[in-house]
């Protein structure tokens, strides 16, 4: 039987649970949930964990939900075919706490395609995600969809993830094509990116090629994956964390690959800040934590140059005010 052949007949037969993380940001969120509730493919739930937003996150989606409110946030006009006309509501969901959602839920619970689950504190991108995988791993999920919520996507997206994830046994996580939504013909990633062993920097590639690690904005993973090499390494706050799981698939012999027409837009650090002192040091912690764990002595090495490079980044671009923290956060490291 032909590959062609084969995908046809497994349309829609992959149970996949879509993790969409939220603090803060519901507006994002909503607008995420219009799009993927346009998908071509049928047989998913969308999972959102809150981490304990204080901006009435978890009651303005389950209003959304419920057909009472509409975003007022603005979308590059040619990504409104991605939210607009909404869809059909009210939208059925149901709520659990995290520790109700790890197990999976109430065993009688009528299944509906949304589920919300409260995580009760902001503890990060890796704990956030995690209830929500555990829940989908409980619900017998064969695909798990890490996607960030600032993000849209176009209705043959999923498709386009399904079937590059089965064309081959091998493939264990499967990437998307990124693109700015501001600017939705520039490309963010093709996908994830490389590692510099030497300089420690990770950089985003723009067209096929070998990959060190698929972008957390959009990672589509089977559960075998998880139940092999285990979840997100809550030991990272943010940044980093999907470039610590992809290492560890690749290592127990899984590939990465990219679904080149699986598109999707992203609003890009709508959390942090691309460009925040709070993103630097984040971005210092877990650099260091990731190349500790999988470089042994020599880490040391990759950590000196890249920090190096970032103080004087800051210092030639007269960001002063930056250079004690970052300095006395790279002091914590050696």
């Amino acid at each position: 039987m032909g590959i062609a052949v084969q995908l046809i007949l497994m349309k829609n037969s992959r149970t996949i649970y879509i993790i969409l993380l939220n603090w803060n940001g519901w507006e994002d969120t909503v607008q995420c949930l219009e799009s993927l509730f346009r998908s071509d493919y049928t047989n998913y739930r969308v999972i959102v964990c809150d981490n304990d937003s204080s901006d009435g996150s978890t009651d303005k989606i389950k209003s959304w939900a419920d057909g009472n409110l509409k975003t007022e946030k603005t979308i590059h006009p040619s990504l409104l075919h991605t939210i607009e006309p909404g869809i059909q509501k009210p939208l059925a969901f149901v709520e659990y706490e995290k520790t109700e959602a790890e197990q999976g839920g109430n065993p009688e619970e009528k299944e509906t395609r949304l589920v919300l689950i409260h995580n009760g504190s902001n503890s990060g991108f890796s704990a956030g995600n995690n209830p929500g995988i555990r829940y989908a791993l409980k619900k017998n999920a064969d695909l798990i969809w890490l996607l960030n919520n600032d993000t849209v996507v176009n209705p043959g997206t999923m498709s386009e993830m399904v079937n590059e994830i089965e064309i081959d046994s091998a493939t264990g996580v499967v990437g998307s094509v990124i693109y700015f939504a501001s600017d939705p013909i520039e490309m963010q990633t093709y996908g994830g990116g490389r590692i510099s062993v030497l300089t420690g920097r990770d950089r985003f590639v723009f067209g096929q090629g070998k990959l060190d690690y698929i972008t957390g904005t959009s990672f589509f993973v089977r559960r075998e994956v998880f139940e092999k090499v285990g979840l997100l390494d809550e030991s990272f706050f943010f940044y980093w964390e999907d470039v610590d799981l992809s290492r560890r698939v690749l290592k127990a012999g899984w590939k990465l690959s990219v679904a080149q027409n699986a598109k999707v837009f992203h609003k890009f650090s709508a959390s942090v800040g691309s460009q925040s002192l709070k993103s630097d040091l984040y971005k210092i912690r877990s650099l260091t934590r990731y190349h500790r764990k999988h470089y042994k002595i020599w880490w040391v090495v990759p950590v000196t140059v890249h920090l190096s490079a970032m103080v004087l980044n800051r210092l030639v671009r007269r960001q002063f005010d930056r250079m004690w923290p970052i300095l006395r956060e790279w002091l914590k490291s050696l």
